[in-house]
């Protein structure tokens, strides 16, 4: 199966990955930075959103890493980690995907395949994926519906 390179048709449930959602949650984050204007818009918008189910870990391992660090506090981080559990992000945990994701990595230079599954699902979704990670939307440049956060005008779609 070939990435489709095509426009999206109509999206209205977005991926999101953990590059955006870490900053939608964690402690430091600067209230006018482009995920979380994203995240308001979203909100605003009271729209559905998508991950694969590798997310929660993702984000609450960056969460750690933050305590870790010394970035945050211990209790910041559960606050975080609490408002994690309450976004509306609907996880997708489906074998298919994961195939798809090694299909993807290995097609871009055995990228990493956690990053992989976030493109799998947006495509089988047919929408788009939001990302803060340069790397990944560098690699996948050919991919109009691969996406910044402050390109996000409203449910799934880009400006």
């Amino acid at each position: 199966m070939i990435v489709d390179a095509a426009p999206r048709p109509s999206p209205s449930v977005p991926v999101v990955d953990a590059s955006v959602v870490v900053d939608w949650v964690a402690p430091d984050t600067d209230p006018s930075s482009p995920a979380l204007v994203t995240l308001r818009r979203l909100a605003a918008e009271r729209a559905p959103l998508l991950a694969p189910r590798l997310l929660v870990e993702e984000v609450a391992n960056a969460l750690l890493t933050g305590v870790r660090r010394r970035r945050w506090s211990g209790a910041a981080a559960d606050l975080s980690c609490s408002s994690l559990r309450r976004l509306p992000i609907r996880l997708v945990d489906d074998s298919g995907v994961v195939e798809r994701a090694w299909d993807l990595a290995r097609r871009y230079d055995d990228h990493p395949i956690y990053d992989m599954l976030y493109v799998a699902v947006a495509e089988r979704a047919r929408t788009v994926l939001i990302t803060a990670d340069r790397q990944l939307r560098s690699r996948l440049h050919m991919l109009e519906w691969v996406i910044p956060p402050d390109v996000v005008d409203s449910v799934g779609g880009s400006a």
